[in-house]
């Protein structure tokens, strides 16, 4: 289970219905680089606009504002171009040192490795209640116990109201980062499960720490609000590091603007106006 600076934090790629998306959600001519460019056109159309452009009209064959956008941080040591504003110092209990480190941007299917540092990010384009729950997946099939990471009231003050330009980050300003480890020699990752609510979900007790949710519970949400789902990376962005405008708006609560950098890995939900969306992320874990 996901455990800042202690346990393994990991994702697959899109679960099972990812496969079944309708082919009118792809451009007709210009595959998966000009489908995200739309995408991205929907997401910046919802966030606040800096830009002072009018805002050009969604195109056909979106599905306006059902998009869910993450950004996996990989953390690597700092180098002299990097803001010292974005770097963070850590300390190594290993070495007894503290380091500087930058987060930098990776796709969400590449494999992380025991020790990696890491951050997740989280916007949705559709403003609701977020979720997230967080268990391990073996090399057999089976998962471990559910637990719902976010949200908790050390993050944002257990406020999870969200909308297009607010960035969940995961851990939370001043909670620290995440390690990867393997908690069982069989552990391959953990699946994420994001859930935007249209209204908070009854019955959850928030507090300090992550809430058990029961496999039936869990079972029951992707039931109930599962849809197919297509998934897409951000040309030429992965790698880049973690910019002073990211960081400040995690911070403080502000919201990105439609000139600000957008998630590195875009899920788009076929789900109607009003719905929840459900997103499973999956990220691997290798050893090195």
């Amino acid at each position: 289970m996901m455990e800042f600076m202690k346990k393994s934090i990991a994702l697959f790629l899109v679960g099972a219905s990812a496969s079944g998306v309708a082919s009118n959600l792809r451009a007709q001519d210009g595959g998966d680089v000009l489908t995200r460019q739309l995408w991205d056109m929907s997401l910046r159309q919802r966030r606040p606009q800096k830009t002072r452009k009018p805002p050009l009209p969604v195109p056909s064959g979106t599905v306006d504002d059902a998009y869910v956008g993450v950004t996996l941080w990989r953390f690597r040591p700092s180098k002299a171009e990097d803001s010292p504003s974005v770097r963070m110092l850590v300390h190594e209990p290993e070495t007894g040192k503290d380091g500087d480190w930058t987060p930098e941007r990776c796709e969400a299917k590449t494999p992380l490795h025991a020790g990696q540092k890491v951050r997740i990010s989280i916007e949705t384009a559709r403003p609701g209640y977020l979720y997230v729950v967080d268990r391990e997946q073996y090399s057999d099939g089976s998962f471990g116990d559910a637990e719902l990471i976010f949200p908790t009231r050390l993050t944002r003050l257990g406020n999870n109201k969200v909308g297009a330009g607010q960035v969940v980050d995961i851990p939370g300003t001043g909670e620290g980062i995440l390690r990867v480890q393997l908690n069982r020699p069989d552990q391959i990752g953990e699946e994420l499960t994001i859930l935007v609510s249209p209204a908070p979900i009854d019955g959850l007790s928030i507090g300090r720490k992550p809430l058990p949710i029961a496999k039936e519970k869990l079972a029951e949400w992707k039931k109930n609000w599962g849809a197919p789902i297509k998934q897409l990376e951000e040309p030429g962005q992965a790698g880049k590091a973690y910019t002073p405008t990211e960081k400040g708006a995690t911070e403080s609560g502000a919201a990105l603007t439609d000139a600000d950098p957008l998630p590195q890995t875009l899920f788009q939900v076929k789900s109607g106006p009003g719905n929840p969306l459900l997103v499973i992320v999956p990220l691997r874990i290798e050893n090195p």
